[in-house]
């Protein structure tokens, strides 16, 4: 077996070591180092009380069953749900990454200015540079038998509807998600850039094309693009969830 196999076997070793709760390495290991400490050092000293004797063997033969139970299911019981977890972590990882790569090539079709890092006002200066109503966002509508491009309002929506779709995919499915990402998968879903887009691009049709609905001149901190910046830093948040399932299907 060459090196790189090797800390690829270690490495391995070491994910299914960390997905076994600490409870039960506590509880098996512990019981093992308590009967060698027992056999090695206690049942080598005389025994004050006649009792300690007598439930010696009781002792040791409830540490065995504690070790042996360990053993059992580090060997038995935890490497199918291991597989199981793999499996799941290499899905959830999935559709984390092409969330947020995907908004991430978003924001560069609005703007090749735009990023992750790119901060409200960075948003701000976006979108008052574009004209929603004009028919020349980064979508095509149609090929044939000329080129008709989306106005903003249809391309918003349309990534919208995409990433809404991936959350429900994952949250309605039976996968085990933690906490947090749940919490930040909500967040998303709940973000008022979806309503936002969806209620202008409802209204389209009654407002004048001079007006930018995005943006708020007088009190630009109120601005509805202030709402798709927000939707980047709660996409922004689940790199963690992202790196953990990496890890936890083995790619790193």
């Amino acid at each position: 077996m060459n090196k790189k196999n090797m800390r690829e076997r270690c490495k391995e070793t070491y994910r299914f070591l960390r997905s076994v709760d600490a409870l039960y390495h506590w509880i098996g290991l512990g019981s093992l180092v308590v009967l060698l400490f027992k056999v090695a050092v206690l049942n080598c000293i005389p025994a004050p009380l006649h009792f300690m004797s007598a439930v010696s063997p009781v002792v040791e033969g409830i540490l065995g069953s504690v070790i042996a139970s360990y053993i059992f299911y580090m060997f038995c019981i935890h490497p199918p749900v291991f597989a199981e977890k793999k499996t799941s972590a290499a899905f959830v990882n999935f559709i984390l990454t092409r969330i947020k790569k995907g908004f991430d090539e978003h924001l560069r079709n609005v703007s090749s200015t735009l990023s992750y890092d790119s901060t409200e006002q960075d948003f701000y200066a976006t979108f008052t540079g574009i004209n929603p109503f004009a028919r020349n966002a980064p979508l095509l509508l149609q090929a044939h038998p000329k080129l008709i491009y989306a106005d903003w309002f249809e391309f918003f929506q349309n990534h919208n509807v995409h990433i809404k779709k991936e959350i429900s995919r994952l949250l309605d499915s039976r996968l085990t998600l933690d906490i947090e990402t749940i919490y930040i998968l909500n967040l998303i879903n709940d973000c008022s850039w979806f309503m936002i887009t969806e209620k202008l691009a409802g209204l389209k049709g009654q407002m004048t094309n001079g007006h930018n609905p995005f943006v708020n001149p007088n009190q630009p901190a109120i601005s509805c693009c202030s709402s798709m910046y927000e939707l980047k830093e709660f996409i922004r948040s689940l790199q963690p969830a992202i790196d953990a399932t990496d890890k936890l299907a083995g790619r790193v």
